[in-house]
């Protein structure tokens, strides 16, 4: 009787063991891959945007207001008024160009302020759905945001922030009026702005108008003998401020710089540093959400080695991590550093690689 052909047991396991190798070496690439063209499709969005930033330029000469707030000036404060189209930030302005012209009109930009909106059970159902052009596929953030919420009242998540300049936010009152208004002001966007494409006397291929901000980066500096853990960046929202202060410096400042960053970011911290500002302190805890998670208040992306930036003439640029960054960040002086520079739109200096 002829004996049938079989694998031996040894067989078998070096062809499972040859699979196994295939797999481990495929996989990193299959992974690659995705995240290539989640990044890609993240790249897209910020191209949409620049377009409907330059279609809004085109209607009405300037580019939106980082946020509206009413207010009247006496002396050196800035009292906040009551203003029905108080709040809503630079991208709700954007919502009709991005093919989002019902949500606008939906919202009633303008007759009724953010608070009014956000209070009103169907417009709130609607500012709680996710808009998947403006959230990066490599984001690991929800579509609704529960950290950057207005007065407690979450909605949808954002993964792009406004240029609001080279220093950084900064309470009412400080010397040195951060975050910029007025003669002080020298990125795109900030209380009431209304820059226009002159106004970018650095041209608006040297200067950065939004970027990204991601939900949360490994590797938070912590206190000696305190475990590490993740810093809460929280990204952005996608209709405007958190909350409502009473008064402003008329020098420039907020009274609570925590609301500008759910629109807004700035040179205050270098590109994907979790936690380090322009103090250079590290966390003193290891709870999330403290104070010193700076990366709140900047630029910082999920993609290895930097974050993807919009710049004012619609390009779409890859920012390094290890661009130059300026951390004196106690006055409006030229700061000599690129990624500084990059956010200035008129400071005279000859931009470096990045």
């Amino acid at each position: 009787m002829k004996k049938r052909a079989a694998f031996t047991l040894i067989e078998l396991l070096v062809v499972i063991a040859i699979i196994a190798i295939l797999v481990a070496l495929l996989l990193p690439a299959v992974q690659q891959a995705r995240e290539a063209a989640r990044r890609s499709s993240c790249k897209n969005n910020l191209k949409q945007l620049g377009l409907a930033l330059h279609n809004y330029h085109d209607i009405f000469n300037t580019f939106p207001p980082g946020f509206v707030r009413n207010t009247v000036t006496s002396g050196s404060t800035v009292t906040r008024t009551s203003g029905a189209n108080d709040d809503w930030g630079w991208m709700t302005f954007l919502l009709p160009t991005l093919e989002q012209s019902a949500l606008f009109d939906a919202m009633n930009v303008g007759p009724r302020s953010l608070t009014v909106a956000a209070t009103t059970a169907n417009n709130l159902g609607q500012m709680q759905t996710p808009i998947n052009s403006l959230s990066c596929p490599s984001s690991p953030a929800p579509g609704v945001n529960s950290r950057n919420a207005l007065s407690a009242t979450t909605v949808s998540t954002s993964s792009y922030v406004g240029n609001n300049g080279s220093v950084g936010l900064n309470a009412a009152g400080a010397a040195t009026g951060r975050p910029f208004v007025g003669n002080n002001a020298n990125g795109i966007f900030w209380r009431n702005s209304s820059v226009k494409m002159r106004d970018i006397t650095d041209g608006t291929s040297n200067t950065l108008i939004v970027g990204e901000r991601t939900w949360e980066l490994n590797n938070a500096r912590v206190a000696s003998g305190v475990s590490s853990r993740k810093a809460q960046c929280d990204a952005g929202v996608v209709f405007g401020l958190q909350n409502a202060d009473s008064s402003d410096s008329a020098s420039g400042g907020e009274a609570d710089n925590k609301e500008l960053r759910a629109v807004l970011a700035s040179g205050f911290v270098a590109v994907n540093s979790p936690a380090v500002g322009f103090d250079g302190v590290a966390p003193t805890t290891a709870t999330p959400n403290v104070a010193n998670d700076y990366c709140k208040f900047g630029y910082s992306s999920p993609h290895d080695g930097g974050f993807q930036a919009l710049l004012a003439d619609g390009s779409v640029r890859f920012i390094s991590e290890n661009v130059s960054h300026n951390t004196n960040q106690t006055s409006h002086a030229t700061n000599n550093a690129v990624f500084n520079n990059l956010l200035n739109r008129n400071d005279g200096q000859v931009l470096g690689e990045f």
